[in-house]
Order: structure tokens, then sequence, then C-alpha cells
């Protein structure tokens, strides 16, 4: 009962725009009528696409983001295992040259042979070898070295050799001071630390 009084309203309604339309549409030429039709033909593709696309379409695109993240995540992991593999053979490149070493490498002869080559041999007051406790396999010997009265070329000269070494050694400590009797002359204290194989 409901029903059939909610269409007979809504017939009501519509009918006056229904009977009002037809008397349009009878009065359009054959030309216009065509165009009418082609219209709405447009409008319910549109509905159809847009409904097609909603259901479809943007899923698709969801999963085409989705993949484009999933390998953009691919190629992050392939650089980083890349990256691993080099630091690997570096390690492995620098330990085998550091079990080749020779094991009667003498750091304090080392330290004087490059004092010697920069000319500041004469001007070292002080070399006290140490023997550090062991990282690994590897022994930590260490030199502590006084330098007196040498200009700065020189000393900045000695520096950049050992900083340039063939073998495995490290600057741990450099200390400058600029002598209080001659300014243009400097104090150094450096300790450096040599890595052997035991």
């Amino acid at each position: 009962m409901t029903e059939s009084g909610g269409g007979g309203r809504l017939k009501q309604v519509l009918g006056p725009l229904t009977d009002r339309y037809h008397r349009y549409y009878e009065r359009l030429t054959t030309r216009d009528q065509r165009l009418l039709q082609t219209f709405f033909s447009l409008l319910v593709l549109v509905a159809t696409w847009s409904a097609v696309s909603g259901m479809f379409w943007d899923p698709y695109l969801q999963k085409k983001d989705e993949l484009a993240a999933l390998k953009s995540d691919m190629l992050e992991v392939q650089t980083l295992s890349d990256e691993i593999r080099k630091t690997r053979s570096l390690i492995s490149a620098q330990s085998l040259r550091l079990g080749r070493e020779e094991r009667g490498f003498s750091l304090i002869s080392y330290l004087e042979e490059e004092a010697d080559h920069a000319r500041i041999k004469s001007l070292i007051t002080q070399m006290t070898p140490r023997t550090l406790t062991p990282e690994g396999p590897y022994q930590i010997r260490m030199v502590s070295m006084r330098i007196e009265s040498v200009d700065l070329p020189h000393t900045l000269f000695f520096l950049a050799r050992l900083e340039r070494s063939p073998h495995f050694i490290r600057i741990t400590r450099l200390s400058v001071k600029r002598r209080f009797n001659n300014h243009a002359k400097l104090d150094v204290q450096i300790n450096v630390e040599a890595v052997q194989s035991s």
C-alpha cells in the first residue's frame, strides 16, 4: 500500500515533466533529435566509464604505484648490497696486505727514517716506544716522540709523509707549541701507532 502510494506520487511529479519533454522532443527537427540522442548516449558512456574506472582503473593505478615503490625499494637494497660487497672486498684486501706486513717492521726505525727525509732527525729529543693492548689478532705498537725547535714547513712535510705511509700507522696525538724564546720555531709532540699482525 505504501509502495503503491509512493509510486503514484512519483508519477504525479514526473508525469508533467515527461509529457513536456515528449512535446518538446516532437517539435524538434530530425537532425536535432539525433543530436539530442547522441548527447544522451555520450552522457551514458561517460557515466559508464566513470563507474568502470572506479571499479577497475583506480585499483590498477594503486597497484601500479605499489609496484613502482617496490621496485624503488629493491633498487635501494641492490645498491646497499653492492656497497656491502665492495666494503667486504676492501676489508679482505687490507687484511691480506696487513698479513703480508713484514714482522720485522720497526715503528721507531721507520719514524727515524722519515724524520731523516724531512731533515729534522737531529731535532728529535725523545722517542719512547710502547706496546698497547692488542686489537684481536693484531698488535698495536706506539712511539711517542718529541721534536724541538722545528719550523712549520718541516713539521708539515714530516706529517704529510706519515699520512701517506704505505704501512698501517696512524697519528693519535699531535701537540704543537710555539717556543717562548723563538716564536718562529715550534716544539712538537707526536704519538704514532702501528698495527701489525701478531
